[in-house]
């Protein structure tokens, strides 16, 4: 009698390993880089109070609320133009802009007008960099790099580098006054803020924002205007950086051709320190602002300290290196 012949044996299939994370003992921990943001920030703001005595006063904190405020404003623009993927390097020349043109437009075309006009203006020439940016495809570095210089040219010839007085009421009270016993740039920034946030997590635009930051391409294959957001985005951070240029009108009385100049480095630096990625697609708002508080209160101490220019610069840098070491050490 023949032997049947059996199939062959299906071997049963093998267990699946464990998930790895809940099998590690140490499961990484990720902590949000805001929250790093604030807790550098009250170290230092606690070292400022118990090494300084002038720190302790009820004034220093609104004068360190009030310059803070400015940085905000221009870190509010750049913040939206990271968070895209991209950056925005005029920002110092259009702050110096908003103040030598409303100065002029303040004592020749009377004080709205000038005020509207130099917001227009600021916001035109972020679209154009923004426009470069779509249009020519130039990397947004050299883009925006461009534009500082041509604008710093220009300015230079349009008022030979001389100051330039504006005189105005309504910007000198927005820069210097107090609503509410706290400084009134503080309540422009805390609007700004809002209309920030709003766009950024109430609206499709600043889905869109995220989306272009995080994969231009799938954007784009999704149905995201890319280019129409990247010009609007642009254009936001010229008008929050002519915005703040007014304001240091209004402060000091007259423009200067390095008023903006602080700004340049300072506004990216917000926004880095405040856990948004340089690379775009991911950060919060929120933290720019504490970005913004922690630079100004860092600048101060130094100051007091009697730390030379090239130390501070040097401090600086390596609390944003290891502020962006924390961050990407605690990232999933």
């Amino acid at each position: 009698m023949a032997t049947p012949i059996l199939p062959p044996a299906i071997p049963s299939p093998a267990p699946a390993p464990a998930d790895s994370d809940a099998s590690t003992p140490r499961r990484r921990f990720r902590v949000d880089p805001v929250w790093l943001t604030f807790v550098v920030l009250l170290a230092l703001w606690v070292y400022s109070l118990l090494r300084v005595e002038g720190f302790r006063t009820v004034d220093y904190n609104l004068f360190t609320l009030r310059v803070a405020a400015f940085l905000g404003i221009v870190a509010a623009g750049q913040t939206m133009v990271v968070l895209m993927g991209g950056i925005d390097l005029s920002v110092a020349a259009v702050v110096t802009m908003a103040g030598v043109v409303g100065g002029n437009l303040i004592s020749t075309v009377g004080e709205a007008p000038a005020i509207i006009l130099t917001l227009l203006i600021a916001a035109v020439v972020g679209a154009v960099n923004g426009l470069g940016v779509v249009a020519l495809r130039l990397p947004p570095l050299v883009m925006t790099l461009a534009s500082l210089n041509v604008i710093q040219g220009v300015l230079l010839v349009y008022n030979a580098g001389k100051p330039v007085s504006g005189e105005s009421a309504f910007l000198g009270y927005w820069a210097l006054g107090f609503l509410l016993r706290v400084p009134t740039p503080v309540w422009v920034l805390a609007l700004v803020s809002v209309v920030c946030v709003l766009l950024l997590q109430r609206t499709a635009y600043g889905r869109a924002v995220y989306a272009i930051g995080n994969n231009p391409r799938a954007a784009f294959l999704s149905g995201v205007p890319v280019g129409t957001v990247q010009v609007a985005t642009y254009a936001l951070s010229g008008l929050l950086a002519g915005l703040a240029g007014l304001l240091i009108l209004g402060r000091t009385g007259y423009s200067s051709k390095t008023a903006g100049d602080p700004f340049l480095l300072l506004s990216i630096a917000a926004v880095v320190v405040g856990g948004t990625s340089i690379l775009g697609g991911r950060g919060k708002f929120v933290g720019t602002i504490g970005g913004a508080l922690l630079l100004t209160v860092l600048v101060n101490v130094l100051t007091v300290e009697n730390i030379p220019e090239a130390g501070r610069m040097i401090v600086q840098g390596v609390l944003i290196l290891a502020l962006l070491i924390a961050y990407a050490s605690t990232e999933e």
